[in-house]
């Protein structure tokens, strides 16, 4: 819901409505769905507990079951239903218990603020009237589920991101980083041109002890996998191959027949759609549309392609015209005649009409709608279907002529046939009852079967929701439910899982207990040298001393902003050369790559005093922007949560 959050703080209450309503739109429907998905469950068990309280695996289906029929991924709707969980078992009572709670009062209010939004917005896309105030009480019905949690999290973001202040020593700082330009002199001591420095196991071991707090493990998990490719036989190729041509075969008969064509194509998935640019059309195409009015059957890597021109026309890229909405096609026709009898001029009725103004492109019609306009000119006054309403359009105006193309094209990929896919789930299967319980057993049945074994870890950053980002297992494409499958597995677990194109049997070979990340001896053993080479130049360094393989330098302009000095990469050099308020002082700076002095000879630009207070308030908002995306996280990360989700709840 935090994301909810930070839609709703950015672009206002009309599209947190419109959000809130996708995704509560089926909370209250389909109970006899519910029911019976959850009569299939072999025992109401414990998903999730939320501060001591348990969450069910009925009462999780029903925070799943709100967002089932909308357009999220799966991480998302699973991500949704979590916080949900989270909100009715501690925001809420939390919220409520600070006077942050939803009373009646804010209901009704948000009732006023939600019936005039959501009409102006089916008004703005042009809704009847008359239909207006049922749909936003339909929608009103539909939201009521989530109006308690949204009403306290806008309360709690309103609160929690009020909370913050910006001193004038922080304007200050920003005003500097974005006027001041800093020139002056540097001498560099790159690392490497100093004598190689020893550094022993007991240095990297007592600076592991020292440091390794600030690197918690978390269980990462070793698995090792094979890899079951699902690819198409001789025989799949040749039948979809036979499908291909017997639809070629049908366009040909077809003689030029358009409805005949366009079946033919769409009875293997092809597509009709729009009139296209024939200028946009793929070369190879309108070559070979030259000699013939097709392209193809080709194969093209895996995928069986053909195009077919329907239609080729030279129209007016665009239409301008005047619409008037009717009761029923009669009344449209009628209106017809008499339009075309006094000229018309909509003015000139007996009876008003309302006159709206519209345009059309012809590659953003559909083929229906572009044979209402294909051979109409300015003046021309016709029937047509306008909001899905009986309308009478007179043109006012046309764009350009160009050339269109409406072309049915087939796209056929040779996949796997059933029979295949059987036979490689029966490998799967014979392979899994060979591989025993444990790694020898696993690589041995691997081996005597001439497959690969591959080996992966998921650690907890792979299995735990982040905003933004898909879960899986490293080297494994959309492995999500790998990585909470091995969250919950022990040593030798092994279970199989359905990729795209491919099926994947994964083991859980080792799990690492260790309270903090294993020492890296590289890593530390860099650190520690860099530390002896600065300490070592540190001593003698100086703008104008004489050191073996220094090299100096000028820089100018320099701005906090920049990523190098000079073509030197070094963020340390550029903070410490931006943070100057004193020219003429030499200043010592410990890089990645080298040591360096500076001197700042000059500060360019100024900052007024006066304009602090005045760079305080966008200063103040943006802070408070900020804090309002993260609101709802800092609530819900209070929460004690125990996660006993599994595959398909998670």
């Amino acid at each position: 819901m935090a994301s909810l959050n930070t839609l709703r703080t950015k672009y206002g209450i009309v599209l947190s409505v419109v959000i809130a309503l996708v995704l509560v739109a089926f909370i209250l429907g389909d109970q006899l769905s519910m029911q019976n998905r959850k009569s299939d469950m072999p025992q109401d068990e414990t998903v999730m507990t939320v501060n001591g309280e348990e969450v069910k695996a009925s009462k999780y289906a029903q925070y799943q079951e709100t967002f089932r029929d909308t357009n999220l991924s799966d991480d998302n709707k699973s991500d949704y239903a979590y916080q949900t969980a989270i909100y009715e078992n501690f925001s809420a009572p939390a919220l409520e218990a600070v006077g942050l709670g939803v009373a009646e009062a804010d209901i009704k209010a948000y009732a006023k603020v939600f019936s005039q939004q959501v009409a102006e917005m089916y008004k703005m896309y042009g809704w009847p009237a008359d239909q207006i105030t049922m749909m936003v009480q339909n929608q009103w019905i539909n939201s009521l589920p989530t109006i308690g949690l949204n009403l306290s999290y806008q309360k709690f973001n309103k609160v929690y991101s009020a909370g913050n202040y910006v001193n004038r020593l922080e304007v200050e700082d920003a005003l500097r980083a974005d006027k001041l330009t800093f020139d002056g002199s540097y001498v560099a001591v790159p690392y490497k041109a100093m004598p190689a420095v020893e550094v022993s196991q007991e240095e990297i071991d007592a600076y592991y002890e020292a440091n390794k707090t600030e690197n918690k493990n978390f269980g990462a998990r070793t698995l090792r996998y094979v890899a079951f490719e699902i690819a198409p036989t001789e025989e799949d190729m040749a039948a979809v191959e036979e499908q291909v041509m017997a639809v070629n075969q049908a366009v040909a008969e077809a003689k030029g027949d358009s409805s005949a064509i366009k079946q033919a194509v769409r009875s293997i998935g092809g597509k009709v759609d729009t009139y296209k640019l024939y200028s946009s059309v793929d070369g190879k195409v309108q070559e070979a549309f030259k000699s013939s009015k097709q392209y193809g059957p080709v194969l093209e890597g895996e995928t069986w392609k053909a195009s077919y021109l329907v239609s080729d026309v030279t129209v007016p890229a665009s239409y301008e015209f005047e619409v008037v909405e009717m009761g029923n096609i009669i009344e449209a026709n009628e209106l017809v005649e008499t339009l075309k009898a006094n000229g018309g001029d909509f003015t000139k009725l007996e009876t008003a009409v309302d006159v709206a103004t519209d345009t059309r492109e012809m590659v953003k019609m559909n083929e229906s709608d572009a044979k209402n306009f294909i051979g109409k000119k300015e003046g021309d006054i016709f029937t047509y279907t306008h909001n899905h309403k009986p309308a009478v359009v007179k043109i006012t105006k046309v764009g350009d002529k160009e050339r269109f193309a409406l072309i049915a094209e087939v796209s056929k990929t040779v996949k796997a046939s059933e029979r295949t896919n059987n036979e490689i789930v029966k490998s799967v299967e014979k392979f899994m009852a060979e591989a025993g319980q444990s790694v020898e057993t696993f690589n041995e049945a691997a081996n005597a079967a001439h497959y690969q074994v591959l080996v992966t870890t998921a650690n907890r950053n792979d299995y735990t929701p982040m905003q933004g980002r898909t879960r899986g297992v490293r080297g494994i494409s959309n492995s999500r439910n790998i990585a909470v499958w091995a969250y919950d597995a022990e040593v030798g677990a092994m279970k199989n899982f359905h990729g795209e194109n491919v099926i994947y049997v994964a083991m859980v070979a080792a799990i690492d207990e260790n309270e903090f990340a294993p020492k890296n001896d590289m890593f530390i053993k860099t650190t520690l040298e860099r530390e002896k080479q600065y300490e070592a130049i540190a001593s003698q360094l100086a703008m104008g001393a004489t050191i073996e393989g220094a090299e100096s330098g000028k820089f100018a302009g320099v701005k906090f902003t920049d990523n190098n000095v000079d073509g030197r990469y070094e963020q340390a050099l550029i903070g410490a050369i931006a943070a100057t308020r004193q020219t003429g002082v030499e200043t010592k700076v410990k890089g990645n790559a080298g040591a360096y002095v500076f001197v700042v000879e000059s500060i360019n630009g100024t900052i007024d005093p006066a304009t602090i207070e005045e760079e305080r308030t966008p200063d103040m908002t943006q802070r408070e922007s900020a804090m309002s995306r993260v609101a709802i996280e800092a609530l819900t990360s209070k929460a004690a949560v125990e996660d006993y989700r599994g595959e398909g709840q998670i």
